[in-house]
């Protein structure tokens, strides 16, 4: 006979961790079902191996979902100084550096600190971690769950938690098959597109001037109006384009382009972010008064390897040096690229999408559709910003899908 607990958590991510941590607290029998050898394996990838644990502003303005109510009633629940208590709880010390970004790191700046105060916390509660299970279907109800693999590997459990994560970085641990789960048990799916993404774009310049950083500003622009807007770096590709700045906003272009269809979708760059277009201008026509080459004109402005490609601006003709120099402007301020698509699944840092939040009870985060079904983390329809949002997101929607199971 299959052994018995009050609560599987399926999948061993930083929200399936801290729910099997916040269920056990409160002396319930806990199981973490994991397809991977290790638990944690995203978690050590996060932050750039530093782990971003939280942002100091977790306000529920920084999240899309299908449900705002969702959001803001994990954060009032577990919001930032639960988060940091939690954690400081377990041994973890955090520092916020100050900066703008509001980031919020382990003092060690390793991401392992993070996983191995968790995992110590599990061995406390002797929480059972089953590694290498796969779940592939949940049935029953009630009392009455069946956990099992493709293998025939079962246990039985009274409540679930389904935390098993979106589709971004398969190889990490994500694969979208709790999706499968909910929807066994009636829930609806807001299709899964990859978002903080790198942007597919043909025009020379991607091609020119691949492997090229600068700092720069990126709007996202759907049928031809601004949708987002953000700052730091882009990086040309042989594809397209890449960079904070770009995978800052393409979580629209990624929904519109892959989930809604609409092919009328750009990025516009702004080259030149510390001048302004009136300054950028009469810069460009004392230039062209004092007969710069061509290929000179943005020497001490942009980095050398822009120089042919913005000859290759400057129109020649009868136009006058003072209506060279704004059109040249203008181009470099808003340099178009027009997006044909996105990369994939294994090059997105997160997945906008997942089980509709509208079909979850916003205080519990248990299914409005089968009793005793929980859901947590990036499974959900719930995106944050790229800065800690996210992992905040899992580390709250976690600690309270746990909290209130059978």
């Amino acid at each position: 006979m299959a052994k018995t607990f009050d609560v599987a958590v399926v999948g061993g991510g930083a929200a399936g961790l801290v729910a099997a941590v916040s269920a056990a607290r409160s002396g319930r029998t806990v199981i973490v079902c994991e397809r991977l050898p290790r638990p944690g394996k995203k978690i050590l990838a996060t932050g750039g191996g530093r782990c971003n644990l939280l942002n100091r502003d977790l306000s529920p303005e920084h999240f899309t979902s299908s449900s705002g109510q969702v959001v803001a009633s994990v954060f009032e629940r577990f919001g930032k100084k639960d988060i940091l208590a939690f954690f400081k709880g377990l041994g973890l010390e955090t520092y916020d550096d100050g900066a703008a970004d509001g980031r919020v790191f382990p003092v060690t700046n390793q991401a392992s600190s993070v996983l191995k105060v968790l995992e110590l916390e599990m061995k406390r509660l002797g929480v059972p971690v089953e590694p290498g299970f796969e779940v592939s279907a949940v049935s029953g109800s009630g009392a009455d769950f069946a956990v099992e693999t493709a293998a025939g590997r079962r246990f039985q459990a009274r409540s679930i938690v389904l935390a098993g994560g979106g589709k971004a970085y398969p190889a990490l641990g994500s694969n979208g098959s709790c999706y499968d789960l909910a929807e066994a048990f009636g829930h609806r799916l807001v299709m899964p597109v990859p978002s903080a993404v790198p942007i597919v774009a043909r025009d020379r310049f991607c091609h020119m001037l691949q492997g090229q950083k600068i700092r720069a500003n990126a709007t996202a622009i759907l049928s031809g109006k601004a949708a987002a807007v953000s700052s730091g770096e882009v990086l040309f590709t042989q594809y397209g384009l890449s960079g904070t700045a770009v995978l800052d906003v393409s979580e629209c272009l990624s929904v519109a382009f892959n989930r809604d269809g609409n092919n009328d979708t750009a990025v516009s760059i702004d080259l030149v972010p510390q001048m302004n277009s009136e300054k950028l201008a009469l810069e460009f026509l004392r230039r062209f008064q004092a007969r710069w080459a061509p290929a000179d004109l943005t020497a001490g402005i942009l980095p050398d390897k822009f120089s042919g490609e913005v000859a290759g601006l400057v129109e020649a003709g009868v136009r006058s040096d003072g209506e060279k120099a704004r059109a040249l402007a203008r181009t470099l301020k808003a340099k178009i690229f027009k997006v044909l698509g996105t990369r994939g699944w294994n090059e997105a840092e997160f997945t906008a999408g997942g089980i509709d939040a509208r079909d979850i009870d916003p205080r519990t985060l248990e299914s409005r559709l089968r009793k005793n079904i929980f859901l947590a983390g990036e499974v959900i329809d719930v995106q944050g910003g790229r800065g800690g949002y996210n992992l905040a997101w899992a580390w709250a929607s976690g600690y309270v899908a746990g909290l209130t199971g059978a």
